[in-house]
């Protein structure tokens, strides 16, 4: 069967191509060899006009099976068996005297149709189906209008219809457990395809996570919460807390990063971005100089993939009661100041994403931090989360979840808003990476 499946396909056929055309070919060389069989019957029986059907039937599918194995030209192949297989009843059936005379012998062409549906589709068939009720109906219409001629003997009028409807049925029902067993085996290599993808993205989620901080940095007067949760395995959504000179004394480096969309792609640019970035802060303090760095060989790596890193770095200095940023076409943190009650963006100069334009420029802004303040920074995916209804849950949203639970440590304030934007989705799948790092001035 696998030598017939190769002498039949061409290179670029896939197993389902294979497979109908293997099929096809089976179809036509049983046809064949019963069409022989059937000639001689009628011969025998001194019918030549009859017997001439399917012994013409077997003659041109010799010919039609040459020039396909010859020639590969599998569409007309398959349309001359599906006109043949058609007609070639129907005319049988006319010369033996009608439908009953018969033994009715177009049940065969039932075979016309079915091959469609299984070497055409769905759509083509239904033509195929239609023309072979129509040549039903016209062969009930016949006998009614005409009484009809008995040219075979009773017994083998028997005998026809029992080979006639046994044959046909036995035929569809080899074909089709034949086609069905292929498309299981079809199925089950494709699940075992699809467990081995599965078990790949499960490892490169693993790989991931790793990149991801494993706890947040205890720094002292700052109380810092951080997380991403992905839609897919793997995301763009990115976080890192990177070691300052006198860390421990109160100052913390935090870059918050989304990559255009998601998925493995978006992940692996992740990963690359993390470690020019880590790398670059680890040999400078010079915050523009690092992001420019990095943005250098993001626009080298991506080239025309179209993908880009919009970026937040920020550096806390609490002793100093300062917080420096750089933002590379990231959306804004937002500080909450709970002795004012006030809401404020860290706007500053928004530069381009990384990965654009390999001569942008990025510059730091800067302000002053108290104690009671809390600084958030997220990616979009948190404030777009949406409902069935369509509806965002927007800033507003989420800013009055951070006034209200603001007295509480970082940790909660972030379970607090993670919840809120669960029910708030209700069913609904997570359709963004999200990112959240949350840090209270203490």
């Amino acid at each position: 069967m696998d030598a017939l499946s190769k002498a039949c396909s061409l290179t670029p056929d896939t197993k389902e191509h294979q497979l109908r055309k293997t099929v096809l070919i089976l179809l036509a060389g049983t046809y064949g060899i019963l069409g022989l069989l059937w000639a001689a019957v009628y011969f025998t029986l001194g019918l030549p006009l009859a017997g001439s059907f399917p012994l013409g039937y077997s003659i041109i599918t010799c010919f039609t099976l040459l020039y396909f194995f010859r020639t590969k030209h599998y569409r007309f192949f398959c349309l001359s068996q599906l006109l043949l297989i058609l007609i070639l009843p129907f005319l049988l059936q006319w010369s033996l005297g009608g439908f009953a005379p018969s033994s009715a012998v177009i049940i065969w062409s039932i075979l016309s149709p079915v091959g469609a549906l299984m070497f055409a589709g769905t759509t083509r068939a239904l033509p195929w189906f239609l023309a072979y009720l129509l040549l039903m109906a016209f062969s009930g219409w016949d006998e009614i209008r005409v009484t009809p001629e008995a040219k075979l003997p009773p017994l083998i009028v028997v005998i026809s219809y029992v080979m006639n409807i046994g044959g046909v049925s036995a035929i569809v029902f080899f074909l089709l457990k034949y086609f069905v067993h292929a498309r299981e085996l079809a199925m089950t290599a494709l699940n075992k395809e699809h467990r081995r993808v599965r078990h790949s993205l499960s490892l490169a989620m693993e790989v991931q996570q790793n990149l991801l901080p494993q706890a947040d940095p205890e720094v002292e007067g700052l109380d810092i919460a951080g997380t991403s949760i992905y839609c897919d395995e793997t995301g763009g959504d990115y976080y890192d807390y990177l070691e300052l000179n006198n860390s421990s004394k109160g100052k913390l480096g935090v870059v918050v990063g989304d990559v255009s969309d998601h998925g493995i792609p978006s992940a692996l640019l992740m990963a690359t971005a993390r470690a020019i970035i880590r790398q670059g802060s680890s040999l400078s303090d010079e915050i523009e100089g690092v992001v420019s760095g990095a943005n250098r060989q993001l626009v080298d790596d991506v080239k025309e993939t179209g993908r880009f890193m919009t970026l937040l770095y920020t550096e806390i200095d609490r002793p100093g009661g300062k917080i420096r940023w750089l933002n590379a076409g990231h959306e804004s943190a937002i500080i909450y100041d709970s002795v004012t009650d006030t809401f404020e963006e860290l706007a500053g100069e928004k530069g381009l994403p990384l990965g654009l334009v390999k001569e942008a420029e990025y510059k730091i802004s800067q302000r002053d931090i108290r104690a009671g303040q809390v600084l958030v920074l997220a990616t979009d995916g948190i404030w777009e989360v949406m409902n069935p209804e369509g509806e965002m849950f927007g800033r507003d949203r989420m800013n009055h979840i951070i006034k209200r639970h603001a007295s509480m440590p970082s940790k909660e304030i972030q379970q607090t808003l993670l919840e809120a934007l669960s029910r708030y989705r209700r069913d609904g799948a997570v359709r963004d990476d999200m990112t959240l790092v949350i840090i209270k001035i203490l």
